[in-house]
């Protein structure tokens, strides 16, 4: 099982009836994630609830890129909402050996800048990362014609290769780090 074949199938449409399920599950989760988005300096429950349908939604996106791409062994996204002190860096999906960190980004947010993603600057990832540990950030865009959402892979790479950098907004130089799509290429 290698990571290193470049693939062809980045993108996937996800229909309505997953959009609702992801909204629904950010309704039922969010609760439990206030306290962690407060310590982030963020707390607006509009945008935490947006922020967890988004990651929810690129999980699920991966998960049928991965399956288009015949990796049929891969575990799906899991929905069970945990207790703020059962959270965890654990990986979002996993396929085979490989664990799936999988980060989302709106494609207003890219265009304003560029493609980035976020990381706790307390992940674990950061010490402990191994060959096995997959970066997977995505572009995610909710279609308001027909409530479907694309999920668009943009960057794909194993973490320990990664270049890391402080965020663009300086209020969260002191808990984060961004991955840039330009700085990985």
């Amino acid at each position: 099982m290698s990571y290193d074949v470049p693939e062809t199938i980045k993108s996937f449409y996800l229909s309505s009836d997953i959009v609702k399920i992801c909204e629904h599950f950010a309704e039922r989760s969010y609760l439990t994630n206030i306290d962690c988005y407060a310590l982030r300096k963020q707390t607006s429950h509009q945008k935490i609830k947006k922020d967890i349908m988004l990651g929810k939604l690129a999980e699920r996106g991966v998960y049928f890129i991965y399956l288009a791409r015949g990796r049929k062994s891969i575990a799906p996204p899991d929905l069970q909402v945990y207790e703020a002190s059962s959270k965890s860096f654990d990986p979002d999906l996993r396929w085979g050996l490989f664990s799936l960190h999988v980060k989302s980004q709106t494609f207003e947010s890219a265009e304003r800048f560029g493609d980035s993603w976020i990381f706790q600057s307390k992940d674990p990832l950061f010490e402990q990362a191994n060959e096995y540990d997959i970066m997977i950030g995505c572009r995610v865009a909710i279609d308001e014609y027909d409530g479907g959402c694309l999920v668009d892979i943009r960057l794909e790479r194993k973490f320990v290769d990664l270049i890391v950098a402080a965020p663009k907004m300086s209020k969260f130089n002191d808990n984060k780090y961004s991955v840039f799509l330009d700085d990985n290429k």
